[in-house]
């Protein structure tokens, strides 16, 4: 999970004072907040080959490879890439206070979670907690703790409060509306869902969940006219899914046998997810 917290100016360019305008003069130096502002938000839009190229320009200068603010991008970046082990031994050697450090702390229990070290983790937060209670970052990763270790109802309250923090952050109002899903908030989800999907047409993965919720619902979607039919397949299957958690069982059944119907390829798991289904015995009709 990637965050955005680091700002940085425009790169300064340089200019006679008088006359006609000077070549513009640049060093790596004047480039590094540009480069660093650019590589956290390729991280936070979990486009993780654009930010390992950057990091890897940041890196090609001996000077900035210790420089704390690389480290904790490069650790990001590896915990993104689900290779914890990795980025705890670089965030280890990061001095907190020449960076966010509950950015850190942050950071430190998402690779601690990865690493299945989930009581180390929960004590980790906890001695944080006072220090840390009005950053974002902090609440919105004890969230992922709890739905980690099945706690949704503790989930929604951590994320609610990151989201009172941070009310613009698109990416933590998705991560909220998953676990008003895994709660059983359905409810909650969808207009929290269908105002992202206002400013976010495409993005599929808002699309499923809102399927989801509405399959909770009791509701069946409606196909796009941009949806394919493996897309629409895919929105058949989240909803059936969602209908089966509400324990809608009919509709379950009928939403999966329409996603059969309608994958173009064979789908192993689809197909396991509709026969224990069609075999479940008696249904609800809803």
């Amino acid at each position: 999970m990637a965050f955005t917290l680091f700002s940085s100016g425009v790169v300064a360019t340089a200019r006679a004072s008088e006359g006609d305008p000077a070549p513009a003069v640049y060093s790596f130096e004047t480039q590094v907040p540009a480069l660093l502002r650019a590589a956290d938000q390729a991280l936070a839009g979990q486009r993780l080959v654009e930010a390992k190229g950057l990091l890897d320009r940041l890196e090609s200068e001996a000077a900035w490879i210790e420089d704390a603010r690389v480290k904790l991008l490069h650790a990001e970046w590896l915990i993104a890439s689900d290779r914890p082990a990795e980025a705890w031994s670089r965030l280890e050697a990061i001095d907190e206070g020449s960076v966010p450090g509950c950015r850190v702390v942050a950071a430190k229990a998402i690779a601690l979670l990865q690493l299945n070290e989930l009581d180390r983790a929960e004590q980790l937060f906890a001695d944080r907690q006072t220090a840390c209670r009005d950053f974002p970052i902090f609440w919105r990763s004890l969230g992922r703790s709890h739905f980690v270790r099945g706690r949704f109802d503790a989930a929604v309250d951590a994320l609610n409060i990151a989201a009172v923090l941070d009310p613009a952050d698109d990416a933590l109002q998705g991560d909220l509306a998953v676990v008003l899903i895994a709660a059983g908030k359905a409810a909650d989800a969808v207009p929290l869902l269908t105002r992202l999907l206002a400013r976010q047409p495409d993005a599929a993965p808002l699309r499923l969940n809102l399927d989801h919720a509405h399959g909770m619902l009791g509701r069946r979607p409606s196909r796009g006219a941009l949806d394919d039919d493996m897309f629409w397949s895919r929105r058949l299957q989240s909803a059936g899914l969602g209908a089966k958690r509400a324990n809608r069982l009919a509709l379950a059944e009928a939403l999966l046998g329409l996603a059969l119907i309608v994958r173009p390829r064979h789908d192993e798991q689809l197909w396991a997810q509709y026969a224990a289904m069609a075999g479940g015995g008696e249904r609800q009709r809803h």
